[in-house]
């Protein structure tokens, strides 16, 4: 019980009822904060019970209320506070009671506001040293009707409420995905990545089409540097019939559908082709089944939104598309019989290896299925993104789908784009035919052809190298 001549390190704080309501238990708010030794008497007038009674049904507020009722209840029944910290401070809890408040010495406090009776009250408890008393509150405005009043006063930081409390929409969220992970504890669990090369910054050329007269001679400089080939000896009687003259007899035709045909419609596209060449990326996708549980007929889907993807690195030649060579007669065939083995009779996939549903051949999606994908297993589909030079930004998205598996697994990489226009002199020497810079793959294709996996580079679609 207070007696007005409380020590000068003893503090008398009123409690606003927000601290109660909002704050952690009281016996473990940062008192410390307050004093650092000493007695610290927590005082709660009757305003501020009323409103934390208030609040005892409330769905959010209600367990804190009905607790600090407990707490606070045998203080009321006994009249001794209520112990909540034995030292450094020392903190006490009781209710206060408080004279008749004389409204009319308060013009700017409202008897109906309930911050005004607060600090009203605080000011009219009995037996109380004026210098000692503290309101201690979260909100601005009882403590600055105390203050207006010679009223000292604590204003608790964050560190005195609780964290955040789910909103309602946020524990069905919660709900949701502990009924969702209870569904798919007997489902794989799987691990997306993505990932493409030199993408900071992500610079997209759009290279200006040549005009008609740079195409012009873009197509008599290709066809310079690429002259027309010796073919075998002559035969004027044709009395070899072809078999051991070394002649192409079809080289004729090729060579002058090479200079009629292929190297204009090179010519015509060679910005397109620069734009193939400078803009794509290496792209990289990994998929693992990091669960326990296999995934039964397991597909992966791998799609963009723009431009196209391809399994191999796509090399476009700056001198144009190499021009056919001649190949003696009694050589054509023998390269046939390989692709037709390789065309019907395919290899054997196994059960727990992945066979191409749908190839990444320019195109914006392919597949790849696996009957058995086992535990700690990877996938690696590893090819190339061509952006177009749109301003849009490129979507890759991977998709898993299985049998044993709800529904489905998607991920997903956005890459926001950097058009920079430039002209197709900028990038090629166009009376040497030479790169005037590097393009993005470059050590990739060095490396693959230093290591002889010619079949991992995919030349342009008009070469015929």
């Amino acid at each position: 019980m207070t007696t007005g001549t409380e020590p000068a390190n003893e503090v008398i704080a009123f409690l606003d009822a927000n601290i109660v309501l909002e704050g952690k238990p009281v016996a473990d708010l940062p008192w410390e904060d307050v004093a650092g030794d000493g007695l610290i008497r927590v005082l709660i007038v009757p305003k501020a019970m009323e409103e934390i009674d208030a609040k005892k049904r409330d769905g959010r507020l209600g367990p804190h209320a009905r607790a600090f009722n407990r707490l606070i209840a045998p203080s009321i029944i006994d009249g001794k506070p209520v112990i909540l910290r034995e030292a450094h401070p020392r903190v006490e809890l009781q209710m206060a009671t408080c004279s008749r408040i004389p409204w009319g010495d308060y013009d700017e406090l409202d008897p109906g506001d309930g911050d005004s009776r607060i600090v009203a009250e605080a000011l009219n408890v009995p037996n109380v040293n004026f210098a000692n008393r503290l309101l201690i509150s979260h909100d601005i405005k009882p403590l600055a009707y105390a203050r207006g009043r010679g009223l000292p006063v604590h204003q608790a930081s964050d560190d005195w409420l609780r964290e955040p409390e789910p909103s309602p929409k946020d524990k069905e969220i919660q709900r949701l995905k502990q009924q969702l992970a209870e569904f798919r504890k007997d489902e794989p669990a799987f691990e997306i990545s993505i990932e493409v090369s030199d993408i900071v910054p992500p610079t997209i050329y759009k290279v200006g089409a040549l005009d008609a007269a740079q195409t012009h001679a873009l197509t008599a400089t290709i066809q310079r540097q690429h002259p027309k080939k010796a073919n075998g000896r002559d035969d004027p009687f044709g009395l070899s019939m072809g078999l051991n003259s070394g002649r192409d007899t079809s080289y004729d035709g090729k060579y002058s559908t090479y200079v009629s045909k292929t190297v204009p419609a090179f010519a015509s596209k060679f910005n397109e082709k620069l734009e193939v060449l400078f803009n794509q990326r290496l792209l990289t996708v990994r998929v693992s089944n990091t669960g326990q549980i296999r995934a039964d007929h397991l597909v992966v889907s791998v799609k963009t939104t723009d431009g196209f993807i391809n399994d191999r690195v796509v090399f476009v030649a700056p001198d144009g598309p190499a021009p056919p060579l001649p190949r003696p007669d009694y050589l054509s065939g023998l390269s046939l019989h390989r692709n037709l083995m390789q065309d019907f009779i395919p290899a054997r996939v196994g059960r727990h290896e992945f066979e191409t549903i749908r190839r990444a051949r320019r195109n914006r999606e392919m597949e790849a299925g696996c009957e058995d994908f086992r535990s700690g297993q990877h996938y690696y589909f590893e090819g190339v993104i061509v952006p177009s030079s749109d301003i849009r930004p490129i979507e890759i998205s991977v998709t898993l789908t299985a049998k044993n598996l709800r529904g489905e697994r998607v991920e997903t990489f956005k890459l926001e784009k950097q058009i920079v226009p430039i002209e197709p002199g900028e990038l090629v020497d166009l009376s040497s035919l030479e790169l005037k810079q590097d393009y993005p793959i470059k050590k990739e294709i060095e490396r693959l052809w230093e290591a002889e996996e010619y079949d991992e580079i995919e030349w342009d679609e008009n070469d015929d190298r």
